[in-house]
């Protein structure tokens, strides 16, 4: 394994906003509490202690979530527990419960949580830090959750269930592990992985608990937490919360006012808070909450509460109600003893929108760090890279622009037409010179005539472009070819392709190799030859 790396400015994929956090705007320091860097951790630690928590609710509860999966390995099970203890603090990831794990960077994003837990309790061993994945069980967006890619093929589960995916039942996804079964029929060691996603997705009869099956196979030895937010003791003890949002709609004010100003900095904002953001939740149902004339409705159903009505509701039954993407982040940070939030870009680039929301809650707000990001290339596209004199830093540039590049090079004609091009401009200016001597009225003919020339040249530059291109066809379709495998469809490898197709070419090393390469504390992009 070789690992290089390029900066995310480099690869055009990355917010101003997300940039600009990463190098301390000052512009930006009212967004955030702590940097993300392990020295400013002791200072977190100190602050989140100001902040109380259920810590026994939390292991409780977690002991509880487990037993549906027949109860938490040796390593989990000691990291829970751990949890009761006033020095111990977590680190977490979120994440939607896409099947077969959906894309690349669910992997990144879990291998980074528990690596950065790891050289946390490298470096303060008077503490103790467990890693986190909370699922996301709570999502509706099935079309999202409900597909992944592999080897060029999109997997897509039709499925006519609704509500929340982590209720939904599996069983029907079966029907994909027999597909992987043909495609990985002679590597018995991902066959076994096969036969872990059917064994999750048919002996259990809800996606958050198949889910957990086989995440917790996955990186359970690595001791990671997997905390489900559809949780009726988490959210009895959020009633407060709940009762905020509803009646007085005061995370849609805060969170308002987060946006407008970082809007005059001319940033983009991500999300736009509704001025209740929670669900009424129920088998087969998550529909928005709305106030009416004399009280509260549940969307399209014939649900309907008064004022008092929905106070009792909540107080009740807080199982009915679920947050969404301004409330979550919230409920998240009040149930555990957090201290960094590991997201991409597009969810860091919210989390700083909430900064002030959370600071009026009352809830601390963690320290957020990029995930990493990885460009996985294997052996013999690396071989072509090299033979292509491409680096794969280069890859970044659209592919038109990588084609254009290698032709140049490889021509000994320059195409260019910048000396015609001036040329033209000087002819053009003394043309002008004598009409303004001789008729003034001939000047703008003249202009329009060397625009049309301008444009000629233009067009014969693109036509000389296209002749050396096909002159050197066959390499110009190895670099295409090259970049389509790398960036399918133009989007990164890793919000594309499945972690099937890498962990099949080394099953018993894929995710030590991931591990290995993650650095927590470098937000740089980084490239795997592998």
């Amino acid at each position: 394994m070789e690992v290089s790396t390029v900066s995310l400015e480099h690869t055009g994929r990355f917010n101003r906003l997300i940039l600009d956090y990463l190098n301390q705007n000052p512009d930006l320091e009212e967004f955030y509490g702590f940097a993300h860097e392990l020295e400013n951790y002791p200072k977190k630690i100190e602050e989140r202690n100001r902040f109380p928590f259920h810590r026994d609710l939390l292991a409780d509860s977690l002991i509880a979530q487990y037993k549906s999966i027949g109860g938490a390995t040796v390593q989990v099970l000691k990291n829970i527990e751990s949890l009761r203890d006033s020095n111990t603090y977590t680190v977490t990831t979120g994440h939607q419960l896409n099947i077969f794990t959906g894309p690349l960077y669910f992997i990144y994003k879990i291998l980074h949580t528990i690596k950065l837990a790891d050289e946390l309790n490298d470096a303060y061993p008077d503490r103790h830090f467990v890693p986190v994945y909370w699922m996301n069980s709570e999502d509706h967006d099935i079309d999202e959750v409900g597909q992944f890619n592999l080897f060029g093929t999109k997997y897509s589960w039709n499925t006519d269930q609704t509500g929340t995916t982590g209720r939904m039942n599996p069983a029907s996804l079966a029907e994909f592990c027999d597909q992987l079964d043909e495609i990985f029929s002679n590597d018995e060691a991902t066959m076994e992985l096969v036969q872990l996603f059917r064994k999750s997705y048919t002996e259990f009869d809800k996606l958050s608990d198949a889910t957990r099956n086989f995440v917790n196979e996955l990186f359970g030895k690595r001791g990671l937490v997997i905390i489900d937010s559809d949780d009726a003791g988490f959210k009895a003890s959020f009633v407060e919360h709940f009762l905020t949002d509803i009646l007085k709609n005061k995370p849609f004010s805060l969170v308002k006012s987060g946006n407008l100003k970082l809007a005059k900095l001319n940033y983009h904002v991500q999300v736009n808070p509704r001025e209740i953001n929670c669900f009424y939740l129920a088998d087969g149902l998550r529909n928005r909450i709305v106030r009416t004339a004399s009280g509260f409705h549940v969307l399209h159903t014939d649900i309907r509460f008064t004022e008092d009505e929905m106070v009792e509701e909540i107080k009740q039954h807080p199982e009915r109600f679920s947050p969404n993407v301004v409330l979550r982040p919230l409920f998240q940070e009040f149930i555990l003893p957090n201290l960094t939030y590991v997201g991409g870009a597009g969810e860091l680039s919210y989390w700083l929108q909430y900064k002030e929301y959370f600071t009026e809650m009352g809830v601390s707000f963690p320290i957020l760090g990029l995930r990493n990001h990885f460009l996985l290339i294997d052996s013999n596209t690396s071989k072509k890279l090299t033979e292509l004199k491409l680096l794969p830093e280069d890859l970044f540039h659209s592919v038109d622009d990588l084609v254009k590049e290698h032709v140049l090079e490889l021509s000994d004609t320059e195409v260019g037409l910048d000396e015609e091009k001036e040329f033209l401009k000087s002819l053009y200016a003394s043309l002008k010179d004598k009409a303004e001597s001789i008729d003034p009225t001939l000047v703008q003919s003249i202009e329009a005539e060397e625009t049309r020339m301008e444009k000629g040249l233009e067009q014969w530059q693109s036509r000389f472009t296209r002749g050396l291109k096909k002159q050197n066809e066959v390499s110009v379709n190895r670099i295409r070819s090259v970049h389509k495998k790398l960036f399918p469809n133009g989007y990164l490898q890793e919000r594309h392709d499945n972690f099937m197709a890498f962990y099949s070419r080394n099953p018993k090393g894929f995710f030590d190799m991931v591990y290995n390469a993650s650095a927590p504390f470098n937000t740089e992009f980084r490239i795997i030859i592998l």
